[in-house]
């Protein structure tokens, strides 16, 4: 429930992985293989000269520098571009207020969303079926949403912890004289397999 693909951040890490991975093997191949050093060595200074070729015959005007060199100036920035991109919306999409209403003309009432998220906590913390429990409040077309992640023991039942989740929601709704909707993601155990329950309002 955030602003990024799973998808795209999976495969951004896997392919950083594989060329780290590639540079580490040919580093370790370089340093205990002479042959392969001395050819690596000639591929280098053939691609070397070639390269000094190119720079002198693109002369950016009058001056000895390259244009060649604006050209890779610019793709680099587009790089930064795109990974600050990237870094700026991992975790996009919480929000710290559950409730932001504008209750009078004077001023606007909010409940940040910790409150929600501590009662709920500790409304279900009490039930020993619970191994874990998690809550997190998210904006999802400007409304605040509830998920509630629980890891239940072996041999739960999931209609029993749709049940409890369900009333501490309806108790929570109750204290805040607001209906919430809400995700109810349930893993672990034997019989408990992961699943996703969705109370809309």
């Amino acid at each position: 429930m955030n602003n990024t693909n799973r998808a795209l951040n999976r495969s951004v890490i896997l392919v950083t992985g594989l060329a780290l991975l590639a540079v580490a093997t040919l580093l370790g191949l370089l340093a205990t293989q002479a042959t392969l050093r001395d050819a690596w060595a000639s591929v280098t200074d053939r691609v070397g000269g070639t390269v000094a070729d190119w720079l002198q015959s693109t002369p950016l005007g009058n001056t000895r520098n390259s244009w060649v060199w604006i050209i890779v100036l610019t793709l680099l920035l587009g790089v930064v571009g795109l990974l600050l991109s990237f870094i700026l919306r991992q975790g996009r999409g919480h929000s710290g207020h559950l409730i932001s209403e504008q209750t009078s003309d004077w001023g606007t009432t909010q409940v940040d969303s910790t409150v929600a998220e501590q009662a709920l906590q500790h409304a279900l913390g009490e039930h020993p079926e619970f191994l874990s429990t998690r809550v997190s409040t998210y904006r999802v077309s400007r409304d605040a949403v509830l998920k509630v992640s629980v890891t239940c023991r072996r041999g739960t039942s999931p209609a029993d912890v749709v049940r409890v989740v369900e009333q501490a929601l309806l108790a929570l709704d109750e204290l805040l004289g607001l209906r919430i909707p809400a995700l109810l993601q349930i893993s672990g155990g034997f019989r408990v397999r992961t699943g996703h329950t969705t109370r809309v309002p």
